[in-house]
């Protein structure tokens, strides 16, 4: 089930398409529908750890979607790509051979993206020297991060990846249905991944650890000439459920970052937009949505928050 719908693709992400699987309708990039992105800015959906696009932005509303649509001349597409098995670089690496056969110089456009995805995103748009990719024919203009561990998450870490997988089901079951079972499906095989002992091969959960070797070279690199924007939830648990889980932390490290300071339940909030060694950050306090508690906003449904919504379609403007 995973080797076959979870594949590398780039995919058209229209009103009428984005909320169904790539492998429901025609929906595959070929050449010429490269060439027609390149015609113009392009707006790109990068999804997050155990997801795909019609799953991590199911929830955003179809009529802002139709505006996205007629603001970006129908040059709007998402990247489906491993969560797992593949780092950042790997997946990037894999966009940039998907694009070459375009005609046009460059591909020119903007990024949303979620959770660990703005990790793949920052390194289509910083890190051309850092990793040594050929990113001459990808411009990133603007990138809004929403609940992205650009500094990390010590629930990457491989003593603690059950946990992440325990918060993440256990958030989902109290968010409404829409895309939940694409999640759902994700964290079913990672279970199978765990079950098997092969977390030393999840180089994707991996980039997410605080002071593992790939966030240590992201937070390394320089400023190119993105825009950077943010959105990060601070989540308070009120279900009984949640308030077990996050309680029962076995590290008392984890136990800090996630009952002391703020986060979605996921990626610590400061993490999202603050400091972290790269250039680029701290993003401004005008770049940055800030989600308080009371607002019961967690990692797995923030596009479904009335003001995530509003601020992009500020900051895609």
């Amino acid at each position: 089930m995973g080797k076959k719908n979870r594949t590398y693709g780039l995919r058209d992400f229209s009103p009428a398409n984005y909320r169904h699987p790539a492998e429901a309708g025609p929906v595959a990039l070929v050449t010429s529908d490269l060439d027609r992105l390149a015609k113009g800015r392009a707006l790109l959906f990068i999804h997050g750890t155990f997801s795909r696009a019609h799953g991590g932005f199911h929830n955003l509303p179809q009529e802002f979607m139709a505006e996205l649509h007629r603001r970006y001349c129908g040059r709007v597409f998402a990247f489906n790509h491993f969560t797992m098995s593949h780092d950042p670089e790997q997946n990037v690496r894999w966009f940039i051979e998907a694009i070459r056969p375009m005609s046009a110089g460059t591909l020119e456009f903007d990024v949303v993206c979620h959770s660990r995805g703005g990790l793949v995103a920052r390194t289509l748009a910083q890190e051309k020297d850092v990793f040594g990719l050929d990113l001459n024919r990808a411009r990133v203009h603007r990138v809004v991060f929403v609940g992205v561990p650009n500094s990390g998450t010590l629930l990457a870490d491989p003593d603690h990846m059950v946990e992440m997988i325990d918060r993440m089901t256990t958030a989902l079951n109290l968010v409404p249905p829409g895309g939940v079972a694409d999640l759902f499906e994700g964290i079913l095989i990672g279970v199978k991944i765990i079950g098997r002992g092969a977390l030393k091969g999840l180089l994707g959960l991996h980039s997410m650890h605080p002071t593992g070797p790939f966030l240590n070279k992201l937070n390394q690199g320089g400023r190119r000439d993105a825009q950077y924007f943010a959105a990060a939830a601070n989540f308070e648990p009120t279900e009984p459920a949640l308030r077990s889980l996050v309680s029962r932390s076995a590290n008392a490290l984890v136990d800090r970052i996630f009952e002391e300071a703020e986060n979605d339940l996921v990626v610590p909030a400061l993490g999202v937009y603050g400091k972290n060694g790269c250039d680029s950050f701290p993003i401004s306090e005008d770049r940055c949505l800030k989600i308080s508690a009371a607002a019961g906003v967690m990692h797995t449904n923030m596009f479904g928050y009335r003001e995530v919504v509003e601020r992009l379609n500020v900051w895609l403007s």
